[in-house]
This record gives structure tokens, C-alpha cells and sequence, in this order.
């Protein structure tokens, strides 16, 4: 093997391992380390790239074929119908407004359609990595973000599909995209048959061997088989193994599929994009800059205002339509791929390809901070404007609440309380943002109302002035300190009591002087404790001494 082969990967593993370490102190995500390693290292290190780009197209396979292995349609089925129908309609109209933006910059048709596509996605990783930064990843918005972003990765499908067809140079463009789509169909039906029958039994013959690496054989060779497979067809090979991914997701093996795959996948990804990195050069960005910030800054308003009015007009409201809209502002991994891809396809430049890549990072880099700042840009709308409420108006009537408890979130938690109240005939009412969830409360004779709990408005309709209680069973430390702070201002007699999530959110919560905080996974910690000192024999004043000790300890954080 070439020596100089040798030492271009082993740079790029290493300015790899330096970029995501930024990018890990700075709290960005590693891609964003990865594809800036990529940037500088091109200009000083003597790589050679055309091989090590081959070797890093591998990189993208098992990156798709571990995303449709996470895949799950049980993820997001409450909200499967509206979000589909919400995510596939902004698809549409972003692509199709950032089309006529690009133009103006004087792009050609086709470079900007790809680029228009591309840029119409939203960034999964990022998306999840907020949210569970923030403690969100349960909240409606949550929910709700999460199953957006996962229904646009299954539209990477179509748009990998229509790809090749760019490239092909066929005269009869309707017949030439009637036959691709019959074929990825074709594609499509055989893996659906071939993942509720044979794949599930291969994979559950293969674990019951117990062994790891002929789980992770295995895995492999249906995602590069998958993937040479459709290549054999006119398809793009990272789709065939985005489909071989979802495909193995249904069966029962599938967490164990993606443990033993994710660290190969890792560190081809990481290949991948450090590769990527290689075709913005400093050059190009000095170059571009004032494009480059221009159309980041407008498909990034264009994605916020598009989400905006696609969740309008679908009955999203208030904070979930703001904060969302904030939240997917971005571009996503998978427009790297898509601008990759075409750039090798012959159907848009190299140049285009950079920066159009070079556009997503810098939204990628922006999106952690706008959305940090989400609640803030909400609360203004929603003073100047009563569509970002969340409260139905025709809630707004006099009620008869007195003594009773108000329970915020009725979920896993709320759901509880809720019914050891009933069992001793305590009044409550319920206030959530899941129209299911109060559907449900009133036809079993709950007072529940619709609306955002960390809404004034909506906390003033439910008589805070006369009630014994509060309880916030909702997630979020953001949303959980407007209530309280609110319900200090107004009803400072109101008992709290409150779940908390994380550590460093207790230490915040108990600041703000809480009557009772209450950590489940602390409480479980507790209960486990507990049997395990029974079971080893200890009696039960030793047992309580023990528990009493942790307790304060957990105080004192």
C-alpha cells in the first residue's frame, strides 16, 4: 500500500480527533469539528485526497444505514399524521421559495434545486442534542421536533431517487423519472417483504450465537450488500443502506444491531465529513463570505417564518409553534450528502457543493444559540400578537375552582397524582398542551383545559388565588421557572411542588425557594437502595438511617 496513503489517513483520523475535541469543549456537535478539521488541514497537510475521499464514502453508508436503524414509526405516532402532513408541506415550500432566492444569486436551474432540497432539511443530531441539553427531549415540543426531523430524514428517499436522474441527460425526463421511481418502489417492496420475514429471522439466528462479531458481520454485510444492490440499479448506494437500516429496525435485535455497529459507523463518519472539509478552502470562504452569511441568514428566516405558518395552519400554538419553528431553522446532515453526492453525480460543481456545504455549517453553528434564546423571542411575539398564545379563547370563563389542586402536565407523573386525588375525592384540574391527553380527562369526568402551562394566561384561568397546590409535572426547567415565578408573584401562598429532572436544574429550582422538589430518577435510586439493604439483611432502622443520610446529602447539591 502507498505510503503516502497511509500517512493521509492517519492525518485525517487526527485532525479528526482534533476537531471534535473543539467542537466537544465549545458544546457543538463533532460534525461541525470535523468539517472545519477538514478546512484547515486541506490548506497545510499533505493529503492525499482522491483515495481517502473513496475510503470516506463508506462513511455515508453506514451513517444512513445507522439513522434508518434508529428509525422507528412507534417514535412519533401520536403525532404521525399531522407531522407528516406539516413536514412534507414545508419541505415543499422552502425548497421552492429558497429555489427563487437562489436564483437570484444567479445559480443555474438544476444547481438550484439540489441546493434548494437540501437546504429544505433540518439537522436531526442537532435537534436531539438541544433538546436533551435543555431537558426537552418529553415536551410536546419535543415530541414534536423530534418526529419532524425523523419524517424529513425519510424524505431523503425521494430526493436521493430523483438525484441520478440530473446526471443521466435523458431527453424523456418523465419516462427516465417514471422508471427510477418504479424501481426504488420495487426496492422499497422487496426490503419491506424481505424486513418482515427473512432479515428479522437472519438477525435473530445470527444473536442467538452470542457472538458480537458475527452480529456485527452480519449487519454490515446487509448494509453494503443493500447498498451494491440498488447501486446495480441506478440508486444511490447510501439509500440502499438507509433502507437495509430501517429495515432491520422492526426486528428485535435492532439496539444490539446499532451498539455493535455505531463505533465502525463513528469513525467513517468521521472520515466522511473531515472530507468534506476538504473542498472549503479558505479561499472559497474569503471568496463567498458575503454570500455564504447572506442566503444562511434568509433560509434560516425562510425556514422560520415556512414552519411558522405550516404549524398554524395544522393547530400547532403558542410556545410548541415558536420555539419548533426556532428549533429546525437549520440545515441538516443529510444536505452534505445530498451536495456530495451531486457533486460526484457531474450534476452541480465542486465549488457549488463547498458552499453549499459551507452555508449549513454556519446555520449549524448559529441554530444552538438561537434556540437558547427561543422562550425570550416567543414571550415578545406573544405580546404583540394573540395568535402565539396557546390559550384557547373560548376556555376564557369564569370558573368555580376553589381548594383544589392544579396539576400542569398529565403525563407519566401528573397522571398519577391525578389518580390518587380522585381515589380520595380531592378536587383538581388539569392543564396540558396535548388536546389527546384532554380529550381524554373530560370524557372520564377530569376538568382538564387546553394550553400551555408556563402561560400566565393560561394559569390565571384556573384559580391559582384559591387553590391548596400546584403541581408541575412538566419536564422543562424553562418552562417550570416562568410558572413558579408567576404563581410566587400572584399567589405567593400557593404551595409548589415540583418534579425535577437533572441535577444541576434541582440546584436552580431550589433557589427560587420551591415548597417540595422531586427527582424521579432520585426517588428510584432511593427504592433501589432500600431493597438492596433488605436483601442483604440490614434492619429497619438501619435501613431508614441509610435512606435519611442520602436524602441529605441530595439536599445539599
Amino acid at each position: 500500500m502507498n505510503v503516502s496513503y497511509i500517512l493521509g489517513l492517519f492525518l485525517v483520523f487526527l485532525v479528526a480527533l482534533i476537531g471534535g475535541f473543539v467542537a466537544k469543549k465549545l458544546k457543538f456537535q463533532p460534525i461541525i469539528g470535523y468539517i472545519i478539521a477538514g478546512i484547515v488541514s486541506s490548506a497545510i497537510l499533505p493529503i492525499e485526497k482522491t483515495r481517502v475521499q473513496e475510503l470516506a464514502e463508506f462513511g455515508s453508508i453506514l451513517l444512513l444505514f445507522s439513522i434508518g436503524l434508529e428509525l422507528s414509526i412507534e417514535q412519533f405516532r401520536s403525532f404521525f399524521r399531522r407531522v407528516l402532513v406539516s413536514s412534507t408541506i414545508q419541505i415543499i415550500i422552502v425548497s421552492i421559495i429558497l429555489f427563487f432566492v437562489l436564483k437570484l444569486f444567479t445559480v443555474s436551474n438544476v444547481t438550484a434545486l439540489v441546493l434548494s432540497l437540501g437546504f429544505s432539511l433540518s439537522s436531526t443530531a442537532v435537534v436531539v442534542k438541544m433538546l436533551f441539553d435543555r431537558g426537552e427531549s418529553e415536551t410536546i415540543h419535543g415530541k414534536i421536533m423530534t418526529a419532524w426531523v425523523l419524517v424529513q430524514d425519510l424524505a431523503v428517499v425521494p430526493i436521493m431517487i430523483i438525484l441520478p436522474l440530473f446526471a443521466s441527460g435523458a431527453e424523456n425526463i418523465w419516462l427516465t423519472s417514471s422508471i427510477a421511481i418504479i424501481k426504488a418502489l420495487s426496492v422499497i417492496v422487496v426490503a419491506f417483504i424481505l424486513g418482515k420475514s427473512v432479515v428479522p429471522y437472519l438477525i435473530h439466528k445470527v444473536a442467538e450465537m452470542n457472538s458480537r462479531e458475527l452480529l456485527l458481520l452480519t449487519a454490515v454485510s446487509l448494509a453494503v450488500g443493500t447498498a451494491a444492490g440498488v447501486a446495480y440499479l441506478g440508486i444511490s448506494p447510501a439509500l440502499g443502506a438507509f433502507i437495509a437500516g430501517f429495515v432491520i429496525s422492526e426486528s428485535q435485535e435492532n439496539h444490539a444491531v446499532f451498539t455493535e455497529t455505531r463505533p465502525l459507523r463513528d469513525l467513517f463518519v468521521a472520515l466522511f465529513f473531515v472530507t468534506l472539509g476538504f473542498f472549503i478552502t479558505p479561499q472559497l470562504i474569503i471568496a463567498n463570505i458575503g454570500k455564504i452569511v447572506l442566503i444562511s441568514a434568509i433560509l434560516m428566516v425562510i425556514k422560520f417564518l415556512v414552519t411558522i405558518f405550516v404549524s398554524y395552519l395544522l393547530k400547532f400554538k403558542g410556545k410548541t409553534m415558536v420555539v419548533s419553528s426556532i428549533g429546525l431553522a437549520q440545515v441538516g446532515e443529510f444536505a452534505f450528502i445530498i451536495f456530495s453526492s451531486a457533486s460526484i453525480l457531474g450534476i452541480i460543481s465542486p465549488e457549488d457543493s463547498a458552499v453549499g456545504i459551507a452555508i449549513g455549517l454556519l446555520t449549524l453553528i448559529i441554530s444552538p444559540f438561537l434556540y437558547s434564546k427561543s422562550y425570550i423571542f416567543w414571550k415578545f411575539l406573544r405580546s404583540k400578537f394573540n395568535i402565539f398564545s396557546s390559550l384557547d379563547r373560548n376556555l376564557l370563563e369564569e370558573t368555580s375552582f376553589s381548594n383544589h389542586i392544579i396539576i400542569l402536565g398529565y403525563g407519566r407523573v401528573g397522571s398519577w397524582v391525578g389518580k390518587a386525588l380522585i381515589d380520595q375525592a380531592i378536587p383538581f384540574v388539569v392543564v396540558d398542551f396535548n388536546q389527546q391527553v384532554v380529550n381524554e380527562c373530560i370524557n372520564y369526568g377530569i376538568n382538564a383545559i387546553y394550553g400551555d402551562p408556563s402561560e400566565n394566561e393560561v394559569l390565571d384561568v384556573v384559580n391559582i388565588q384559591l387553590a391548596k397546590a400546584v403541581v408541575i409535572a412538566i419536564p422543562d426547567r424553562i418552562s417550570q421557572e416562568s410558572i413558579i415565578t408567576h404563581i410566587q408573584t400572584i399567589s405567593p401562598n400557593t404551595r409548589i411542588i415540583s418534579r425535577v429532572h437533572l441535577d444541576e436544574d434541582y440546584e436552580k429550582l431550589k433557589n427560587l425557594k420551591v415548597d417540595k422538589l422531586v427527582q424521579p430518577e432520585f426517588e428510584a435510586a432511593t427504592s433501589i437502595i432500600k431493597n438492596i439493604l433488605v436483601t442483604m439483611g440490614k434492619g429497619k432502622d438501619e435501613v431508614n438511617k441509610s435512606i435519611k443520610s442520602i436524602r441529605l446529602s441530595h439536599a445539599k447539591i
